[in-house]
Order: structure tokens, then sequence, then C-alpha cells
């Protein structure tokens, strides 16, 4: 819902337009059961608990090797199930590793997926899974895995107290959520790599922030979860699914810090104040998992309270996502193989 005065959207809908997964309400159960009883669950060797919902429309297209299992059941399945390989559980995870890879480069060059076309090279890996696995960064909404980001807001505070937001623009050229508002500093987390690294590494690619600041003064500050159903503004297929973590941090720095584009991600940096991000946010300029990046920044420094905002008990609950996968392995997997 709008806000009628200003004609742009409430704190609430800006966080359901990256939380837009329907929640299960038993009073009315039809939202969430029509968008759930198409999915397929992805299921790994030796593990009862599933790890992502694939669409009908990616199992249909995907070129499935004997490598994989496919069930018609109630609800329907993927099952990866073992290579020919009798060894170690590192051995045996390269060769679960190879055969998604294989899967996925084939549908590439059979231009199956628009996703594939973005292929960066770099691995998600698979959350909750009892044994080291990852994915191509570009085929894991695929498959609908829970993923991981890491963003942060670097802010500044004027000689006269003022909070501002340093709030870079996404370049016209990127294939995801082109010329839209960012947070700072954000990034994919990749397969081994810890989120703190992530944004070290991604402050001085995007930002130019030097790593001696960044690494002193940073705060870890949380995660905040959504279940999200991809729009067309994010690229490739529409209607993927993605379960997602983002890692939370702050950044205060002096007003004679000004971050600065390096790696030609984002167009220019602009210091807004707390009035010009809102106005942008209600405005839909801010993509979407940066929206609730900065309604979270909000909550926390109490410029979103209880006693400004009705929906506050809803936002709050809606940033902390219980997400329908685990994202910490069970231990069952045998560690000899």
């Amino acid at each position: 819902m709008r806000d009628k005065e200003r004609n742009t959207k409430s704190n609430l809908d800006i966080v359901k337009e990256c939380d837009n997964f329907p929640y299960y309400d038993p009073n009315d159960p039809k939202p969430f059961n029509d968008a759930i009883s198409p999915l397929w669950l992805f299921f790994l060797p030796d593990d009862p608990n599933p790890h992502g919902y694939l669409l009908p429309s990616t199992v249909e297209k995907m070129p499935w090797t004997q490598n994989f299992l496919l069930l018609n059941t109630n609800p329907p399945q993927v099952h990866l199930i073992h290579p020919s390989l009798k060894a170690t559980v590192v051995n045996r995870a390269r060769a679960f590793e190879s055969v998604i890879e294989e899967l996925l480069k084939d549908a590439r060059d059979k231009k199956l997926f628009a996703n594939l076309k973005g292929w960066r090279n770099e691995k998600y890996p698979v959350l909750g899974a009892n044994f080291p696995l990852a994915i191509e960064r570009a085929g894991s909404n695929l498959f609908g895995i829970v993923t991981r980001g890491a963003h942060m807001t670097v802010y500044t505070r004027t000689a006269k107290g003022a909070l501002k937001f340093w709030i870079p623009r996404r370049a016209a050229s990127r294939s995801t959520f082109p010329g839209m508002l960012d947070n700072t500093v954000a990034g994919g987390v990749a397969y081994g790599e810890m989120p703190f690294e992530c944004i070290v590494r991604e402050a001085a690619e995007e930002a130019s922030l030097p790593e001696d600041l960044v690494r002193r003064n940073t705060k870890s500050v949380g995660a905040i979860t959504w279940f999200n159903i991809k729009d067309s503004k994010s690229g490739g297929e529409v209607g993927l699914l993605q379960p997602g973590i983002q890692y939370v941090y702050d950044l205060e720095i002096p007003e004679d810090v000004v971050p600065k584009p390096m790696d030609g991600e984002s167009e220019d940096f602009r210091l807004l104040d707390v009035e010009e991000v809102r106005k942008a946010m209600g405005e839909e300029q801010f993509r979407p998992s940066c929206a609730m990046v900065i309604m979270d920044f909000m909550v926390r420094h109490a410029i979103v309270t209880a006693e400004n905002e009705k929906d506050y008990v809803e936002i709050c609950a809606r940033l902390k996502r219980k997400l329908p996968f685990r994202t910490t392995p069970s231990g069952k997997y045998s560690r000899t193989g």
C-alpha cells in the first residue's frame, strides 16, 4: 500500500518487495499453497533434507543426466545421486560438484536459461550440505538454494550531527538491476569465503575504501533473511526462487573520506540524508535487497520505531524470516565415504 500523501511505498511494502514469497496463513492458506505446490525439491545424496526449490519450467528444460533422479511424488523431487566413485568424502564431493557443473555448462551451451549467459566462474556453497558442495553462481538460482551476501552501510555525520548515507548508483551496463541505487558496499559471499573478507574485498573494489580503515572500524551488526521470487529487473528467468541471507555491516567514516567507484560496477556515490534515502526507497529506486539492508539500519538506529511506524513489528519479523532450508550441516554424512 502506498503512502497517499507522498505517493510512495510504505516501509512494510519496501520490505515485501524483497521478501515476497507468500507466508503460510492458516486463515488464508491458498496464496502459500498455490506458490509452493508446483515446486520441485532438490535433494543431495544420503540426506533426507531438501536444499532448494526448482520451478517446473526449470525441471522441464534442464538437460538432466543419469546422475539425477526425478520423482513425480507429492511434492515432486530432484535427487543428485552417487556417481560411480568409491572414495573419500572430499573426492566424492568433487565428483558431485563436477556433475552439477557439467549439467549447467551443457544447459549454457544449449542456451536454455538466460541466467547462464552471465557465467562468472565463481561458486556459491550449498549451505547445510553434509559435505562441501558448490554451484556456479549463475546457476545457483536455478536450483533455488539459499545464497549469501554481505552488505555494508557506510555513513557519516555532519558537524551538526545529521546522519548521511553514501549511496552508489549501479552502472547502466549491469545485467541485474541496472541504474538502481545500492548499498555502499555489497557482494555475494563465494564458496570458501568468510562474510567479512567479502566486505573488505568489495570495499576496495567497489568504493576505493582503504583496507586498514575497513578492518579497523567496520562493525558486524547481524544478518537479515528473506525469500524472494525474482522479477525481470533481476535479470535471467522470471520467477526463480532465492531464499537469501545478507550479513550486515556498518561503517561510520569522517566527512573527508569519500567513497569512489573503482571497478566500473557503480556510476557514482552520492551523500544522501535520511529523508532523501527514505524517499528513494519508497519510489523503488533501490535494489530490493539493498532497501532491506537500509530498513534494518533504520530500525537498529531508531530511525524507524514503534512510535512512528504502525507496521513496526511485522517489519522487524520479516527482516528475520525463517528460511525454508537448513543452513548448517546435520552431520549425518560419512566422513570416510
